[in-house]
């Protein structure tokens, strides 16, 4: 997957398809309103793989131990991605 995205929205649905892609209970669509644990199965260490993976992906810098904290929904991804896309250098 390229590190490199055009906007936003690419950054989110690039999100959407790696939580897809490797939720434990296999689901084939979330929305942003998916929660990651009761929803999609992921256990503690399963969202931070899923958070490295999403970062190599996109290119985005280590986050911060808080930010995994607040973790709960498929869209406070697609918005730490967002946000780090953003203030990433061109």
């Amino acid at each position: 997957m390229s590190s490199t995205f055009e906007s936003g929205a690419e950054a989110a649905s690039a999100v959407r398809e790696l939580v897809v892609e490797m939720s434990p209970l296999g689901v084939t669509e979330v929305t942003p309103d998916t929660t990651l644990v009761a929803e999609l199965g992921f256990d503690s260490l399963g969202l931070v793989e899923l958070l490295v993976v999403i970062e190599d992906s996109l290119g985005l810098l280590p986050l911060e131990e808080q930010t995994l904290i607040e973790i709960e929904r498929v869209a406070d991804l697609e918005c730490i991605a967002t946000e780090a896309q953003a203030r990433a250098p061109t």
